[in-house]
């Protein structure tokens, strides 16, 4: 139950899968208990979605944008494939640079 209050606790935050997993470790939650924990976790799509939509209001974003817009993704703990399919959703592409 404290591993799964941990989970939407943060997961309610914004936080990805990546520092869902960094927060469970932090707080000394056993291994053997993540897989069920992190099941309380909203989906990935709708969380990057949710983020994209507030974040842009509507508005499709010019390059400098979408750079800051992803590396804050990635910074939340979502994955490259989350954080492309979202951008897809969105109707936009990641940014041209994709070595940052």
């Amino acid at each position: 139950a404290y591993a799964a209050m941990i989970v939407r606790h943060y997961a309610a935050m914004g936080y990805g899968p990546g520092r869902l997993r960094e927060k469970l470790y932090e707080k000394g939650v056993p291994r053997p208990l993540w897989d069920a924990a992190m099941e309380e976790a909203p989906p990935e799509e709708e969380q990057v979605d949710h983020f994209l939509r507030q974040k842009l209001r509507g508005c499709l974003p010019d390059e400098k944008e979408k750079k800051r817009l992803t590396d804050a993704l990635l910074r939340r703990g979502y994955s490259w494939s989350d954080i492309r399919s979202g951008w897809s959703r969105y109707g936009s592409g990641l940014p041209e640079d994709e070595s940052f």
